[in-house]
């Protein structure tokens, strides 16, 4: 599950500052990205220690009511240097940012291969399967508020809040009104800038998603 894995660490990085629902009154993080609103969209451009570098979109391509609330599509494409071509994910959730076990639906497109959706009974295998990430909770409970600062990267010049990570102090991020709320985030071995954002974002997977075969059983 390489697309997987990945996904879940560019979620990760973008999300870094951001607190859970229940969090939105405590904690020195505001909210990342309380309301999420369809066609919105952010792409960042994500380069680690040795240089490497790939631009990763976020967007809102979608919306349904699920169980009385309202859940969106998150759609991630990104060209792992692995992969070496785009890799489309769209996942069903009903905030951002979401825990894995938040994931009500799961299409992955692959280069060169048709759309699949994960059945609902593996979805909980793949959050056991996946490593989990840092604690949002953690971090906005120790996240340091360094104040008001206005940051200029290749989208803009922004109005941003700045914050040090209280566990990791060489992680710094900066927070703006913006989709998916992530202008700038450096960490020890890498970096993430907004290149550019908008409203007008469509879903990238136009056919109907085939299921995705179930792994044989283990012997």
């Amino acid at each position: 599950m390489v697309a997987r894995a990945f996904v879940v660490l560019a979620l990760s990085l973008a999300a870094m500052a951001a607190p859970l629902p229940a969090q939105e009154q405590g904690g020195p993080c505001p909210n990342l990205y309380a309301n999420p609103k369809v066609g919105d969209y952010a792409e960042l451009q994500f380069t680690n220690a040795t240089g490497e570098s790939m631009l990763i979109r976020f967007a809102v391509v979608g919306s349904e009511m699920l169980n009385a609330r309202e859940h969106y599509w998150i759609e991630v494409i990104s060209a792992p240097p692995v992969i070496g071509d785009n890799v489309i994910v769209q996942m069903l959730v009903p905030y951002y940012p979401f825990d894995n076990h938040d994931l009500k639906a799961y299409i992955v497109k692959m280069p060169g291969a048709p759309a699949r959706k994960v059945p609902q009974d593996l979805l909980a295998q793949m959050d056991e399967q996946t490593q989990a990430g840092p604690s949002w909770r953690q971090l906005c409970g120790s996240a340091e508020d360094l104040g008001a600062e206005r940051v200029t990267v290749e989208a803009g010049t922004f109005n941003t809040r700045h914050y040090r990570a209280g566990e990791h102090k060489e992680d710094e991020f900066w927070i703006a009104e913006v989709p998916f709320g992530m202008v700038k985030l450096i960490q020890a071995d890498s970096r993430m800038e907004l290149v550019r954002h908008g409203s007008d974002a469509r879903s990238s997977i136009k056919e109907k998603p085939l299921e995705m075969e179930r792994p044989p059983p283990n012997p």
